[in-house]
């Protein structure tokens, strides 16, 4: 559903400011979310429940579960504020502050699961970031969809 936002983003935003990087970095974090699903996160810090708690070995496709995802959500953080230069190019402050925000808070939470803390303070942080993500990636498709920008 990511990589066809980001084509219906492409096709909405042709010939406008951020309508080649925008759609290109949804599609790059569409496709760290596809990879990260195939390779298998390495089980860690009690996650899932009976593993022990600390950090356990780091096997191959562990590793690539996490460089996918990493990719990914870079892709989806640099879409954010692309996307928050076209809105301020089109004098929609509202949608840039909101985009903008939702980058910084993605990688903020993106950082903090990244180092390795299993806390449920950072877990708790890193899922209100992907939530607040994904709401805005589904009212920027709304947006999109009722907005057709030529």
């Amino acid at each position: 559903m990511t990589i066809a936002a980001a084509v219906g983003m492409g096709r909405s935003w042709r010939g406008v400011r951020g309508g080649t990087w925008a759609p290109l970095l949804l599609g790059l974090y569409g496709a760290g979310l596809v990879a990260a699903g195939i390779f298998v996160a390495d089980p860690t810090l009690g996650f899932p429940p009976g593993t022990p708690n600390g950090p356990g070995p780091v096997t191959w496709h562990g590793l690539l579960h996490f460089v996918a995802g990493g990719i990914g959500f870079l892709g989806l953080i640099a879409a954010c504020f692309v996307v928050a230069s076209h809105f301020s190019a089109d004098r929609r402050p509202g949608w840039a502050a909101y985009s903008r925000v939702t980058g910084v808070v993605f990688f903020v939470g993106f950082v903090g699961i990244a180092s390795g803390s299993g806390n449920p303070a950072t877990v708790l942080g890193f899922w209100i970031a992907v939530i607040a993500a994904w709401a805005w990636l589904s009212a920027l498709s709304v947006h999109l969809y009722r907005h057709i920008e030529r």
